[in-house]
C-alpha cells in the first residue's frame, strides 16, 4: 500500500494498493500539495488531475501522460520527464530547473510565467503553447514551437538550434546570445 500525502500537512490525498506508482492510473485524482519527490511515476497517467502546487523534484516521469492537468506552480526541479504528454496542460508558475522534457508534447499547454531555465526540451513540441516563461540557458535544439506564444519570454542564452519557430509570437522575448539562425525567425 502506497499513500500519497500532502507535502505539508501530511494528510493522505490517495492510497494506491500496490507496490510502486509505476504505470498506475491516477487520472482524474484530486492531489493538489502532493508530495512526489524522487518517486519512480514512469509511465503514470495524471490524464485530468488535480496537481497543482505538488513536489515533483527529482522524481522520475519518462511517458507519464499529464493530459489537461493542472500543475500550475508545481515543483519540476531535476526532473526527469522524457517523451511525457502535457497536451493542453495548465503548468503556470512552473518552476522546472535542470529538468529534462526530451521529446515531450506541450501542444496547446499553458506555462506562463514558468521557470525552465537550464532545462532540457530537446525535440519537445510546444506548438501552439503559451510560452512565455523563463527558458534561460534551456536546450530547445530541434524543438517544434511553431504558432507558440513567446511574447516578453526569457530566452537568453538558450540554444534554439534548428528549432521550428514559424509563426510564433517572439514581440518583446529577450534573445540575447541564443542560438540560433535568423532564417528561423522569418515566415
Amino acid at each position: 500500500m502506497i499513500e500519497i500525502k500532502h507535502k505539508e500537512t501530511g494528510a493522505v490525498l490517495h492510497r494506491v494498493d500496490a507496490d510502486t506508482l509505476q504505470g498506475q492510473i491516477l487520472s482524474g485524482k484530486k492531489l493538489a500539495g502532493a508530495k512526489l519527490a524522487g518517486v519512480d511515476l514512469t509511465g503514470v497517467n495524471f490524464r485530468n488531475a488535480d496537481l497543482r502546487h505538488a513536489d515533483f523534484t527529482g522524481s522520475q516521469l519518462e511517458k507519464a501522460s499529464f493530459y489537461e492537468c493542472s500543475l500550475s506552480f508545481a515543483i519540476m526541479d531535476d526532473v526527469v520527464c522524457t517523451e511525457a504528454d502535457f497536451t493542453e496542460g495548465a503548468l503556470e508558475g512552473v518552476h522546472a530547473h535542470n529538468a529534462d522534457f526530451s521529446g515531450s508534447v506541450f501542444r496547446y499547454a499553458k506555462l506562463a510565467n514558468c521557470d525552465f531555465s537550464h532545462a532540457k526540451l530537446v525535440g519537445a513540441d510546444a506548438s501552439v503553447a503559451d510560452l512565455r516563461g523563463n527558458f534561460s540557458h534551456a536546450d530547445l535544439t530541434d524543438a517544434d514551437l511553431r504558432g507558440s506564444k513567446m511574447e516578453g519570454a526569457k530566452l537568453q542564452n538558450a540554444d534554439l538550434t534548428n528549432a521550428k519557430l514559424k509563426g510564433a509570437s517572439l514581440i518583446g522575448a529577450n534573445l540575447s546570445h541564443a542560438t540560433y539562425e535568423s532564417s528561423q525567425l522569418e515566415g
